[in-house]
C-alpha cells in the first residue's frame, strides 16, 4: 500500500507541471461545477435533480434575455439578486441586448461569467411573438428515460435466513422510469415511477408494478392565469421560513449566495417520496401583484401506535421512502393529511413583499416519545403556520428577511444583507432566531440543525479578489441552541469557519486551497450521565484541476480530516480524475482512482462524483482502500442517449461492509448503473 500511495503523489506532482493550449468549459463540466459549488452542507442521497433539470432545459432552451423575468433567471443559478436586478434595469433604460460582449458594460458581469451565460441565454426581440398552442403542440418535446442501478454482491437482506425467509421483499436493483411531455411554456405533463432495491416489483406488496409512482399536468391558460398544476408539484417562497420544497441551498463556498429568489409553484418531477404536495395548485398574476393558492392530499408512511388493536396515534413519520421489510411495509401510507394554503407576493421597483401561509392537519394524532428533545416539538392534529418576507435590492445592495410564526405562538425570523463593494470586494451577513416550539413541516431555510426550531445564529460571509488571478472567500457562523436537540444533552454552542483561495494559475491551470473548522457540542456519555463535550473536525482540502487538451481534463485532489472527540481521528484522501472525450466520436469518459485511510466514520470523507444524467453521488469514503469509478455517455443518435457507470470500492481493513440486512460478506462493494434517454 506505501508503494502504491507513492505513485499516487508522484502522479500529483508530475501533472501539476503539465501544459497545454487553453480550453472553455464545456456545458457538462459547467453543470458539473454549479453542483459542487453548493456542495459543502450535502451528503449522499440529496436530490438536485431540479437543477439539473433548469440547467439542461436551458441548454436546449436557452433564456431570451430581453423578454424575461427574475424569477426565470434564478432559475440559472449563476447570478445573485444584484446582478439580476442590474440586469433587468439595463434592459429597461436601454433597450434590448443583442450581444454578449455588450454585458461586459454592467457591473458584476465579468469575463467569466459571461463566458458561463453565454451557454443558457439567447438575444430575441424584447416582444416576442407568441406562437399559437397548435404549433408549441407540433413541436414540443418529448423525453423518455429508463434507468436501473444497483449493487452486485448481495447483502444479508436478500439472503434466505434460517427459517427459510427472506427479509428483503424484492430483488437488490432499483428501477426507474421518467416520461416528459412539453410545449414551450403552456403546457407540460410527467410521470415518474421507481422501485427501490430491495421493494417488490410487480408481486407482493406492490402488485401493480412500481412501488412509487408520481404525475403532474402544468398549463398556462393566459397572461393572467400563468400557471395551473394538477398532481404534484412544489411550493417555493420567501427565504423558507414557512414553505421551500425541495433542495436548498446553504453554507458553502458560495459565500455571498445566502439568499432566496422564490420560484413559486412548479412541477415535481423527482423521486423524493416526501417533500412535495399532490393535489391542485393555480396562480394569477394582476400587473405586479402574485396569487397563489394550493390544496393537497396524500399519504405519508408513519410508525402507528396501537391500543386494544385500534391504530389510535403515530409517533414519527418515516422519511426513508423505503418498502423492503415487513416492518417497513407496515408503515407503509398509514398516515393522510391535508395541506392547502396560498402565496402573495407584489412587486415594486426595488422591492418584493410576500405573504405565505400554510395549513396542515392529520387524520390522526401526532405524539412522539416522551424524550426531553421532544418536549417542544409539535404534537396534535393541525398545525398552522404564516409568514411575512421581503427583499430589495438597489445599486449594490441586498436586504432581504422574513418573520414567521406557527399555531403554538413559536416565532421564527430571519435578516440578511449582501453588500458588493465593487467586483473585487463583497460582504453578506445573516441573523437567524427560532423558537424551540416554532413549528414549520415545510420549513426549508439556512441552518444547521434539519428542523427549522431551537436555534439561533449570526452568519458572516466576505469574497475578496486581491489580485486578478485569485479569488479569496471565507465565512464565520456562530450558532447556539436553548433546549436539547437529539445529538445534545442540553442547550449547546457550535462555530464553523470556512476559507477558500482560489488560484487561476494560468489559462489552462486552476487550483483551489479550502480550510474549514466546525466546533459543536455533541452528547458524550459521563460514566453514568449524558453530557455535551465540545466536537471538533477540521478538513483541508488542495485541489487542482489542468486541461491538457481539447479532448483531456484532469483534476486531482488531496484531503485531509481532523477529529477530535471522545478521541483524536485522522482521514486522508487522495484522487485523481481523468474526463476525455475523443473529438467527433460520440463519447464522454469520465474515471477516477481514489485512495483513503480514516480512523472512523468519524473521520470521513465525502467526495463528488460524475454520475448518469440526473443522478447525484457524493459518497462518504471512510475506513482504509481504493474506490474507483468508469462513467460513460454514448450518443449513437441525435436522440439516443446511453450512459453506463461501473463502480468499485475495496477496503483493506474489513471483511464485512456495513451492517444489518445491509451487510456485505467481503472486502469490495461493486455498484452498476445503467441509462437510457430517448428523445422524440
Amino acid at each position: 500500500m506505501r508503494k502504491l500511495i507513492r505513485h499516487i503523489i508522484f502522479i500529483l506532482f508530475q501533472l501539476i507541471i503539465l501544459a497545454a493550449s487553453a480550453q472553455n468549459d464545456s456545458p457538462e463540466q459547467l453543470i458539473e461545477s454549479i453542483l459542487e459549488s453548493h456542495l459543502d452542507k450535502i451528503e449522499e442521497g440529496t436530490d438536485m435533480a431540479l437543477i439539473i433539470q433548469d440547467l439542461e432545459y436551458f441548454l436546449e432552451h436557452p433564456v431570451n434575455i430581453n423578454a424575461t423575468s427574475a424569477t426565470e433567471l434564478s432559475r440559472l443559478y449563476l447570478l445573485n439578486e444584484i446582478q439580476i436586478q442590474k440586469l433587468l434595469e439595463y434592459i429597461t433604460t436601454y433597450g434590448p441586448v443583442y450581444s454578449i460582449f455588450e454585458l461586459k458594460t454592467i457591473d458584476g458581469f465579468t469575463p467569466n461569467l459571461l463566458q458561463k451565460l453565454n451557454y443558457f441565454i439567447a438575444f430575441g426581440p424584447e416582444e416576442q411573438e407568441r406562437q399559437p398552442l397548435k404549433e408549441q403542440l407540433k413541436y414540443a418535446d418529448n423525453q423518455l428515460l429508463l434507468r436501473t442501478l444497483g449493487n452486485l454482491q448481495k447483502a444479508r437482506g436478500y439472503k434466505e435466513k434460517d427459517d427459510g425467509t427472506i427479509p428483503y421483499e424484492g430483488n437488490r436493483f432499483r428501477y426507474y422510469t421518467r416520461y416528459n411531455f412539453r410545449a414551450g411554456d403552456r403546457l407540460s405533463a410527467g410521470i415518474t415511477a421507481e422501485k427501490d432495491p430491495g421493494e417488490a416489483f410487480f408481486k407482493g406488496s406492490n402488485k401493480h408494478g412500481f412501488d412509487y409512482y408520481s404525475g403532474h399536468i402544468s398549463f398556462k391558460l393566459n397572461e393572467t392565469f400563468e400557471n395551473i398544476s394538477i398532481g404534484d408539484y412544489l411550493v417555493r417562497s420567501g427565504q423558507g421560513l414557512v414553505l421551500w420544497q425541495g433542495y436548498t441551498t446553504g453554507k458553502s463556498e458560495n459565500v455571498l449566495g445566502i439568499n432566496k429568489t422564490g420560484q413559486g409553484v412548479r412541477a415535481f418531477t423527482s423521486v423524493d417520496e416526501n417533500y412535495y404536495f399532490r393535489g391542485a395548485a393555480g396562480t394569477a398574476k394582476m400587473g405586479n401583484s402574485k396569487v397563489s393558492l394550493f390544496y393537497s392530499h396524500k399519504n405519508a408512511d408513519g410508525n402507528l401506535v396501537y391500543n386494544d388493536s385500534v391504530a389510535s396515534y403515530f409517533s414519527s413519520l418515516q422519511t426513508s421512502g423505503y418498502h423492503r421489510t415487513e416492518s417497513e411495509i407496515a408503515d407503509e401510507k398509514t398516515i393522510k393529511y391535508t395541506n392547502a394554503g396560498g402565496v402573495f407576493t407584489h412587486r415594486f421597483n426595488h422591492l418584493k413583499l410576500g405573504v405565505t401561509v400554510v395549513y396542515q392537519q392529520f387524520d390522526k394524532a401526532f405524539i412522539r416519545s416522551n424524550q426531553l428533545y421532544n418536549q417542544f416539538r409539535f404534537s396534535g392534529t393541525d398545525n398552522y403556520t404564516a409568514g411575512a418576507d421581503y427583499l430589495f435590492s438597489k445599486n449594490n445592495y441586498t436586504f432581504f428577511g422574513e418573520a414567521a410564526f406557527s399555531k403554538s405562538k413559536g416565532k421564527a425570523v430571519t435578516q440578511g444583507a449582501i453588500v458588493h463593494i465593487n467586483d473585487q470586494l463583497g460582504f453578506s451577513a445573516l441573523f437567524r432566531h427560532f423558537d424551540r416550539d416554532y413549528h414549520a413541516f415545510w420549513a426549508n431555510t439556512m441552518a444547521e440543525g434539519s428542523n427549522i426550531s431551537n436555534e439561533s445564529g449570526l452568519y458572516v460571509g466576505v469574497r475578496f479578489l486581491p489580485a486578478r488571478f485569485v479569488t479569496f472567500s471565507a465565512y464565520s457562523d456562530v450558532y447556539q441552541s436553548e433546549w436539547f436537540n437529539y445529538s445534545t444533552a442540553g442547550p449547546a454552542r457550535s462555530w464553523d469557519i470556512f476559507t477558500q483561495a482560489n488560484f487561476q494559475i494560468s489559462e489552462k491551470t486552476n487550483a483551489y486551497l479550502r480550510f474549514k473548522n466546525e466546533e459543536k457540542d455533541q452528547k458524550f456519555k459521563n460514566e453514568n450521565r449524558y453530557t455535551n463535550l465540545p466536537e471538533r473536525i477540521q478538513k483541508f482540502r488542495f485541489h487542482v484541476q489542468f486541461q491538457l487538451s481539447e479532448n483531456i481534463l484532469l483534476k486531482t485532489r488531496a484531503e485531509h480530516v481532523y477529529y477530535k472527540g471522545e478521541e483524536s481521528e485522522n482521514g486522508f484522501m487522495l484522487f485523481q480524475d481523468i474526463q476525455f472525450k475523443p473529438g467527433e466520436f460520440p463519447l464522454n469518459l469520465s474515471a477516477r482512482l481514489a485512495w483513503f485511510k480514516t480512523e472512523s466514520y468519524n473521520s470521513r470523507i465525502y467526495a463528488y462524483e460524475n454520475d448518469i444524467l440526473y443522478a447525484f453521488s457524493i459518497p462518504a469514503y471512510y475506513g482504509e482502500g481504493l474506490r474507483t469509478y468508469l462513467n460513460l455517455k454514448y450518443q449513437p443518435a441525435k436522440k439516443i442517449e446511453c450512459w453506463l457507470k461501473l463502480a468499485n470500492t475495496w477496503w483493506t481493513d474489513r471483511e464485512t461492509i456495513s451492517s444489518g440486512y445491509n451487510e456485505i460478506t467481503g472486502h469490495h462493494k461493486t455498484e452498476l448503473k445503467f441509462q437510457l434517454r430517448l428523445k422524440f
